[in-house]
């Protein structure tokens, strides 16, 4: 393939080429580049440093399905997020990665998963008391916050048997702290190693010791007791290799369970906060969506069978997700030379794809930048073209919770919208950060009301911008 040209690239600084606006502003610069040079754009940092970033659905689909066996991830993605979680399904690659993936779908089959929907509904109901004294007083929350707290609470019950709610504060900053830990070493060119006692790393290994400690000691009890619950820990503890009959040692139900944990929560919640967001700005949309659930659920929390009579709910979360994806990029390496696009990229190279300025392209969406959620009524296969949303990856990596989050998505969405108004608090800038989940930068502060829920006539609401 050398006589293939490399794809064109994006002029930067003498030094440092692109490097500075990656870590600054990547959602920017992804889309100017996009924008100004097409669907295979080469990036400088440094002299002699280049990646590739892919956004036509064709490329990507070529990086993480076609050929996703010659796109790994990179050791820069996959080293600090073991440094937290271990070698969970999250950073594994190769056999040890198909091997827990065997291991774990069971535990994520539709079926089973139904019977985590009361879970979920009760986690909300909880959010939706503390909201009411909030509400009673005439006072704000951080959608953000919020979100963090009953995720992790679901995350808690539905994983471990074990309510996280209360520890929200105690572990959840830790949390948060340590995935700042991984995002920065995920962005910046140079970081301290991890073994070096930068004032950084220390605070890292002390909010990993209480993440470990925490799963470590349910894990632990869960063994000493002989109990059986249905959850999810108990899924990994039972999980057998159909070929060996082999299951996971308490090293690798850690790792496994670490990253359930941590990704699904973080991302679920990233996720919610932006759709509160769209809601407060978009009453239109926030009275069709209520419209359907009071007409379904007249004021009573949703169960497994209302999901799917839900579908305007469900595709405001559809929409979200198209605008504002938690996992906005996905870093590969290549392994061996390819081509995508008519262009040459050459192995061992970063190619980035990046949900962001796909999701956003004026060529494959009508109003990108609107809040549309109508687009995914009675979308399915075919709808659009393949990867041109893919908020949840693709290829053998699809994630593997998807199913989890977007029931947990709509439980939560249902409960709440039927019970409170929510108005953004004035004077705010809301921007996105892109590190390790898209999440808004400083919260985003609500004002709570409490509401009657009602029977109106339905209104279709016009196309608005997000």
């Amino acid at each position: 393939m050398s006589h293939l040209p490399l794809p064109p690239t994006l002029p930067g600084g003498v030094l440092f080429g692109s490097g500075p606006e990656a870590v600054a502003d990547p959602l920017g610069l992804y889309t100017r580049a996009q924008r100004t040079l097409g669907d295979v754009v080469r990036l400088r940092g440094v002299p002699g440093l280049y990646w590739y970033l892919i956004t036509h659905p064709s490329g990507v689909e070529h990086v993480l399905k076609t050929r996703g066996r010659n796109y790994r991830k990179p050791d820069r993605f996959n080293a600090p997020v073991r440094a937290l979680a271990g070698n969970g399904i999250l950073a594994a690659e190769g056999d040890s990665w198909l091997q827990n993936r065997r291991l774990m779908q069971p535990a994520f089959h539709r079926q089973r998963l139904a019977g985590l929907v009361t879970q979920m509904a009760e986690a909300s109901d909880a959010a939706s008391e503390r909201w009411e004294g909030v509400a009673a007083q005439g006072g704000t929350v951080d959608a953000s916050e919020e979100m963090i707290r009953v995720t992790l609470r679901i995350v808690g019950t539905t994983m471990f048997s074990h309510d996280l709610s209360a520890e929200a504060d105690a572990l959840g900053a830790p949390i948060r702290t340590s995935l700042h830990w991984v995002s920065r070493r995920l962005t910046l060119p140079v970081t301290a190693p991890e073994w070096m006692p930068t004032a950084e790393n220390r605070r890292f290994m002390a909010d990993r010791s209480v993440v470990h400690s925490t799963v470590d000691a349910m894990i632990a009890e869960r063994r000493r007791s002989g109990e059986t619950r249905p959850d999810l820990l108990q899924m990994l503890l039972d999980a057998r290799d159909a070929d060996t009959g082999a299951g996971m040692d308490d090293v690798q139900v850690r790792h496994e369970a670490l990253t359930l944990m941590l990704a699904g929560h973080e991302t679920t919640a990233a996720a919610l906060s932006w759709a509160w967001y769209l809601l407060a700005r978009h009453p239109q949309a926030l009275g069709q969506m209520r419209e359907e659930l009071d007409s379904v659920l007249g004021g009573r929390a949703p169960g497994m069978d209302d999901l799917a009579r839900l579908p305007y709910t469900r595709a405001v979360f559809d929409e979200t997700l198209r605008l504002y994806p938690p996992a906005w990029g996905q870093p590969r390496e290549s392994i061996e030379e390819d081509e995508i696009g008519g262009y040459r990229i050459p192995a061992g190279k970063i190619v980035m794809v990046c949900q962001w300025v796909t999701h956003r392209r004026p060529d494959l969406w009508d109003r990108p930048d609107d809040f549309v959620p109508e687009r995914f009524l009675g979308a399915g296969p075919g709808t659009f073209p393949p990867f041109a949303y893919y908020p949840f990856g693709g290829g053998a990596r699809f994630c593997i919770g998807s199913s989890f989050a977007l029931m947990e998505a709509q439980v939560i969405l249902a409960t709440l919208a039927q019970r409170f108004e929510v108005d953004l608090e004035p004077g705010q800038t809301i921007v996105p950060d892109a590190t390790f989940t898209l999440r808004p930068k400083s919260g985003i502060r609500m004002r709570l009301r409490r509401r009657t829920p009602s029977r109106a006539p339905s209104v279709a609401p016009e196309p608005v911008r997000a």
